[in-house]
């Protein structure tokens, strides 16, 4: 009979899987971003990406829309989110007693905020500079860190919620606003869409290593909870 390993073992190798998905994270947004920084449009964009960002911003979106655009980047960043989560998982772990959902939220939102700066400090690609910034912006460009959070945070709750409610609906509401964030941060001249490209495989990458590691320690431990 094979032997199950020990509560303190399975937290271990769970700190180790999340970290080794970090470093992964990590490793693809630098790898990509110096790739692209050999290129000729490193600093001042590719054709193509200029050729995008200068098609929407001679086809303005109407009034509301404009507005969505601008509030947009508010569903993606942790200044809202993290707070958020916090108070979601204190909830979680204090009324619901499920303090593993709780800590795997804040892992993911804290790894999400914390990729991004290294990023943009070792690479630093200047912001577009062919019109007028809009919006949410600080900082240099790549890679976005709202495609890093939307796509790895909102992908991991609805994957929760279908697992445990058996729930679809929210992987098309999670679609809707990473597609809907993409397009306001290239509508609003703040990034360039590589940019984008950079956050997103940022982004799954840190989903693949959380969710792989979370879910390996539910697994061979059998709960759903990190005892006190």
């Amino acid at each position: 009979m094979i032997a199950q390993p020990s509560r303190g073992h399975a937290r271990w190798r769970l700190v180790l899987a999340v970290a080794g998905g970090y470093a992964a994270a990590w490793l693809v947004g630098i790898g990509f971003g110096f790739a692209l920084s050999r290129t000729n449009g490193w600093r001042v964009g590719t054709e193509w990406e200029q050729a995008m960002i200068q098609w929407l911003h001679a086809h303005p979106l109407p009034y509301l829309l404009d507005l969505l655009m601008l509030a947009m980047p508010y569903v993606g960043t942790n200044l809202t989110i993290l707070p958020l989560m916090i108070v979601v998982g204190l909830v979680l772990w204090r009324k619901y007693d499920q303090p593993l959902i709780a800590i795997q939220l804040l892992v993911v939102s804290i790894g999400s905020l914390s990729l991004n700066p290294t990023m943009k400090h070792l690479l630093d690609r200047p912001r577009p500079a062919m019109f007028p910034l809009r919006g949410m912006w600080t900082w240099t460009s790549y890679p976005s860190g709202h495609l890093i959070l939307t796509t790895a945070l909102y992908v991991t709750v609805s994957l929760m919620l279908h697992e445990t409610r058996g729930w679809r609906w929210p992987f098309v509401a999670t679609f809707v606003i990473v597609v809907l964030t993409a397009y306001s941060r290239v509508y609003l001249a703040v990034h360039w869409p590589t940019d984008l490209i950079g956050g997103l495989l940022i982004g799954v990458t840190w989903l693949v290593g959380t969710w792989t590691a979370f879910a390996t320690y539910r697994r061979t431990t059998h709960t759903t909870d990190l005892p006190a």
